[in-house]
């Protein structure tokens, strides 16, 4: 029986899988056979894994790489996301002070700004931000920088968001981010009284990581090598000589990279209960029924913000349909724990789909997006499991609603990823555990371990608190299990 946290088969599409269905490398390696051997194994073949494969092959040791993924690659949270990557300017400090402190929690937020847009320094290859990377390789992936929005759907956050930017300024950090307020406000197209505005950007997360295996493949001139439908159900053996283990076979090599984020708890039991895999759901609503002339295309991004847990992302794309993005929290405990602790990645609770498609349209009333009643819902979720929507169908074209479905991210205790070597197990690594995330912190965290397993130095550029060091796990399993390690 297959172990609960390895991935599911693949069930409804996201928008994004939608547009890679013919794509070369969607199943690459699927029939070939397996090699007895390679200098270092990656497991999981999202963003991480691509960009972990890409700095791994470009370092001066020039490894043999081989990469397996459990379902056609960008199959988990890096093809069913909600295509942002969406720095935190401000919002989280409080938790992260709180967490690690007021200056780790500074390097934290500064670190995804990095990400986004600025220079990166002593990562090589990948010596630049995410934006760089995408215009370096002429990347076709929707991606577009905007100005992005909080929307202060109460006076409560406002006040929330206030209080962690004073906290970052305190720390010695410029927060980049602008309040606007009152009739200012109404910049953001939406009926807040309120906003934060700063950079951010949009993007198809399914493109964006098939080019990064492409660009790997290319770079690596047979080096490198990608087996997708391979689940790792063990890795077993001993330092020098680790054994991947699938139902198509064996790799071993020396050394082995978990990227498995929301699926870790069926392979690395050294994280065990301390990465938990929360299921994410999102929408695709056509471009405004209103018209283009009623209701010209956002150009910005969102997030309208009732809480710091109750939100929805808006990231519009390029031909003015949106997705949107809704948080697990606001339909009582039933509903998230749901959620909680799957990966099962099939179908979408019409519950969650009903909050976030009557929010939609009363904050931005001008575009005709109507609010499907609850029946509804339930009878488009009912048809989505049983898989008889098809697959450019709309489910109920008259509210400007297509379809849904959902995504495995992980989450861990201290809101922050695992990023370094497995305690105990020398020559197993991990990058993983990005809370949500991943965009925004993925280009900064592989290319940074890529270096740390070829040297064994950190780069300053990656907050010390994502370190994975048996001192953290023994704090977060609040007990001398450092010892045990």
């Amino acid at each position: 029986m297959a172990h609960p946290h390895l991935p599911p088969p693949i069930a409804n599409l996201s928008v994004w899988q939608r547009t890679v269905r013919s794509h070369p490398l969607l199943n690459a390696g699927a029939d070939a056979p397996l090699p007895a051997t390679a200098d270092v194994v990656v497991i999981g073949g999202g963003i991480c894994g691509a960009v972990l494969a890409h700095s791994l092959v470009n370092g001066p040791d020039k490894p043999r790489v081989v990469l397996l993924e459990a379902r056609e690659l960008a199959s988990g949270a890096s093809g069913r996301n909600a295509g942002h990557c969406r720095p935190d300017a401000a919002r989280g400090f409080t938790k992260f002070a709180g967490l690690h402190g007021a200056q780790e929690a500074r390097h934290i937020l500064e670190s995804e700004a990095d990400v986004l847009a600025r220079y990166v320094p002593r990562l090589a290859p990948l010596t630049t931000s995410a934006d760089a990377f995408v215009k370096r390789y002429g990347v076709e992936c929707e991606w577009t920088l905007r100005k992005t929005y909080d929307a202060c759907l109460t006076p409560e956050f406002k006040r929330h968001t206030e209080v962690a930017a004073q906290g970052l300024r305190n720390a010695g950090g410029t927060p980049a981010l602008e309040l606007l307020e009152g009739p200012a406000a109404g910049e953001s197209r939406t009926p807040a009284n309120a906003a934060f505005k700063w950079d951010a950007a949009t993007l198809n997360p399914a493109k964006l990581t098939l080019a990064v295996h492409q660009i790997a493949l290319d770079e690596a001139r047979g080096r490198y090598a990608v087996f997708a439908w391979t689940p790792v159900h063990s890795v077993t053996g001993a330092e020098g000589a680790w054994s991947v283990n699938t139902p198509r076979g064996s790799v071993s090599a020396p050394k082995v990279v978990f990227a498995t984020n929301g699926y870790t708890g069926a392979i690395v039991p050294e994280l065990a209960g301390l990465v938990t895999p929360i299921r994410a759901q999102a929408h695709k609503l056509s471009p405004a029924p209103a018209g283009p002339r009623a209701f010209p295309p956002l150009e910005a991004s969102y997030s309208l913000r009732y809480s710091p847990d109750v939100f929805y992302s808006v990231a519009p794309r390029p031909d003015g349909s949106v997705v949107l993005g809704a948080s697990r929290i606001g339909d009582g405990p039933e509903v998230a724990a749901s959620t909680e602790d799957t990966v099962d990645d099939a179908g979408w609770h019409p519950a969650i789909a009903a909050r976030a498609l009557a929010t939609f349209p009363a904050v931005f009333r001008q575009g005709g997006w109507g609010t499907p009643s609850r029946a509804q819902l339930d009878a488009a979720a009912e048809d989505a499991a049983r898989g008889s929507v098809g697959t450019d169908a709309a489910t109920l074209p008259e509210h400007g609603f297509e379809y849904a479905w959902t995504g495995t991210i992980a989450l861990t205790p201290d809101a922050v990823p695992f990023v370094g070597a497995i305690p105990g197990k020398r020559g197993q690594y991990a990058a993983l555990g990005y809370n949500g995330h991943g965009m925004a912190r993925i280009f900064l965290c592989a290319p940074v371990l890529a270096a740390f397993i070829r040297t064994g130095d950190w780069d300053p550029a990656m907050p010390r608190s994502f370190r994975l060091t048996p001192e953290r796990l023994a704090r977060l399993r609040g007990g001398d299990a450092a010892a045990r390690l």
